[in-house]
C-alpha cells in the first residue's frame, strides 16, 4: 500500500492525489499537523530529512518532492501520463517545470500572504503578495496561448503537465485570483475539475479550506 504524508491544503500534496487517483493506485493519506510540528518529528525526518510535505512510503521506498512523486507513479504504471518518447516526455517536463516554477510559485505567494500568514501568526509580506499577482499576469498568458492551440497543456493528450498546472491553480478562488479573462484556461480547468480523479480528492480547494477552517474554529 502506498502511504502519502500530506495536509489537506497542500496543492503539491493534492497534485500527488490527483495523479494516484487517475492511475487508480490505492493509497492511504496521513495528514500531518504542521502547526504542531508533526512533520519535524524524528520519525518523519527519518523519511524526509527536508521536513516538508508531501512525501510517500511505497512499501519501504521513500520519496519526496511532488514532481518526482508523480513521475514515479506514472512510470510505475507505465502510463501515458508521462510519455516514453523522448521529445514528448521533454515537453511534459517543460510544462511541469513551468507550472511549478512560475505558476505555483506565484499562487503560493498569494495564498500565503492572503490566508496562511494568519494561521501561522506572522506578518503579511505585501511585496511578496504583489509579486505573486505580477507573476501570474506575466506567466498565465503563455498558458492561455498554449491552450488556445492545444486541448491539453503539453499537446493533444492529458499528461502530468495538466495535473501539475491544475494543482498550481487550485486555490485561485480562495484568494480572489480572477481567471475569467483567460477563456481557454477556464474551460480546460472547469472540465478537469469535474473529472473523478479531481472529485475523489475534493470538490474544490475552497470547499476543503472551508472544512479545515470550521475544524480549527471548533478546536
Amino acid at each position: 500500500m502506498l502511504h502519502l504524508y500530506a495536509t489537506p491544503l497542500s496543492s503539491p500534496a493534492n497534485k500527488v492525489r490527483f495523479c494516484a487517483n487517475y492511475l487508480s493506485i490505492p493509497y492511504e493519506v496521513h495528514y500531518l499537523n504542521l502547526s504542531a510540528g508533526e512533520h519535524k518529528k524524528p520519525e518523519m525526518l527519518a523519511i524526509n530529512p527536508c521536513g516538508k510535505i508531501p512525501f510517500i512510503n511505497d512499501e519501504g521506498f521513500y520519496l519526496a518532492e511532488s514532481n518526482a512523486i508523480i513521475r514515479y507513479l506514472a512510470d510505475k504504471r507505465q502510463s501515458s501520463l508521462y510519455p516514453r518518447e523522448l521529445q514528448q516526455r521533454a515537453l511534459v517536463d517543460q510544462w511541469i517545470d513551468y507550472a511549478s516554477q512560475h505558476v505555483a510559485m506565484a499562487t503560493s505567494k498569494i495564498l500565503f500572504n492572503t490566508l496562511f500568514y494568519k494561521l501561522k501568526n506572522v506578518s503579511k509580506d505585501e511585496r511578496s503578495l504583489q509579486e505573486g499577482h505580477e507573476f501570474l499576469k506575466q506567466y498565465l498568458p503563455v498558458v492561455e496561448q498554449q491552450l488556445a492551440k492545444h486541448t491539453f497543456i503539453a499537446g493533444a493528450n492529458f499528461t502530468l503537465a495538466d495535473i501539475s498546472m491544475l494543482a498550481a491553480l487550485d486555490a485561485c478562488e480562495t484568494v480572489e485570483v480572477d481567471l475569467s479573462s483567460y477563456a481557454h484556461i477556464s474551460e480546460w480547468r472547469e472540465k478537469l475539475m469535474k473529472e473523478a480523479f479531481y472529485q475523489d480528492c475534493h470538490v474544490s480547494f475552497a470547499a476543503t479550506l472551508d472544512k479545515f477552517m470550521k475544524k480549527i474554529n471548533k478546536a
